[in-house]
């Protein structure tokens, strides 16, 4: 019995070893797997690819490499304009393996990337009855453009009644546009907002875009946007395409009241004096009629250079006016024919 319980012992204290080495074991060969996996990723060479809207367009040697490549392209498509500048597409860049793929330089990757991307940037939109017509550089620059168009229509002399205002509905808007669509010059902006706009705007599609989110962004019906785009109905848009929006507009509308005043020249009734010295018809000029004048203040409203209407407010006589004096003969004609004969 004592020797089947040393016996037991013994084989516990084996098996017990040899799990001990089998784990030992397990552990070397992972420790050999990682191991080599490390090397094998260490001869594998990676750079830093720049997708655009999901996809791969090139690689550049690292993350620095790729935001000096960003940097470039935004600066240059800026401009000198102060607003912020965006991608309208999507940029991203990630690291990715190298493989048979050529690695670009950042001018390299600049020339590449560069028609691929629309570079918008941060401005001020004009909008007349909710449709964008102008955008410029800085809100401060709108507000001038706004204010130019106002005193477009005033002269020094004239006393405004108030304060001049647009008869659509007029707003400054945040917006994004390229550097192409925005203004920098005020009197450029103001021959657009007085001119006709008979053409359509042009509205460069976007991921995610479908007619109805194109009309109702533009305040237009679905059918509006296709009448505007023949070809458009049944198919699928395409991100960068461009398509009509909007439908042509009058020109903005410039408001203003103002006091004129004009003198009016008054007359009198003929004073008629009878007299029967004079001959029964007979009619003498005594002295000349003189005009009074009176100034009359008005109330005018214009419509940009048009005026619309115009309200009497008062009344002002400055001059009396001298009635012309007139001898009316009553007396017997062969009374005055004998006086004549005598003489």
């Amino acid at each position: 019995m004592r020797d089947d319980a040393n016996r037991d012992r013994h084989y516990e204290r084996l098996m017990a070893t040899i799990r001990a080495y089998r784990a030992g074991l397990i552990l070397c060969l992972i420790i050999i797997l990682i191991l080599a996996s490390i090397l094998l990723a260490g001869r594998r060479r990676f750079a830093r690819a720049i997708r655009i809207d999901g996809k791969s367009v090139c690689l550049v040697p690292n993350k620095a490499a790729a935001d000096q490549v960003r940097t470039q392209l935004l600066a240059k498509g800026t401009g000198d304009l102060p607003g912020e500048a965006v991608f309208a597409e999507q940029w991203e860049d990630c690291t990715w393996p190298v493989e048979e793929n050529e690695v670009l330089s950042v001018s390299e990757a600049i020339d590449l990337l560069r028609p691929k991307l629309t570079v918008l940037v941060s401005a001020a939109g004009i909008c007349v009855d909710d449709n964008e017509v102008v955008v410029m550089a800085t809100k401060e620059l709108a507000e001038k453009v706004l204010d130019t168009l106002k005193a477009r229509y005033i002269s020094e002399e004239d006393k405004l009644l108030a304060a001049p205002k647009f008869r659509q509905k007029v707003l400054i808007a945040d917006t994004q546009k390229p550097t192409d669509e925005i203004l920098t010059d005020i009197g450029t902006a103001v021959g657009k907002l007085c001119q006709d706009r008979k053409s359509a705007k042009t509205y460069v599609v976007k991921p995610g875009d479908y007619p109805a989110r194109i009309a109702n962004k533009y305040k237009m019906s679905v059918s509006e946007l296709y009448g505007l785009n023949p070809g458009l109905k049944g198919r699928t848009l395409y991100a960068g395409e461009k398509l009509k929006v909007s439908a042509p507009a009058a020109p903005i509308t410039v408001v203003t009241v103002k006091e004129e005043v004009y003198t009016k020249e008054l007359k009198a009734e003929p004073e008629k004096i009878y007299s029967p010295t004079l001959p029964r018809g007979e009619r003498r000029v005594v002295s000349e009629a003189v005009s009074g004048k009176k100034k009359v203040y008005v109330r005018c409203v214009y419509e940009n250079d048009k005026r619309v209407s115009k309200t009497p407010l008062k009344g002002q006589e400055i001059a009396e006016p001298i009635p012309e004096r007139i001898l009316i003969g009553t007396g017997e004609v062969s009374a005055h024919l004998d006086e004549a004969s005598e003489h």
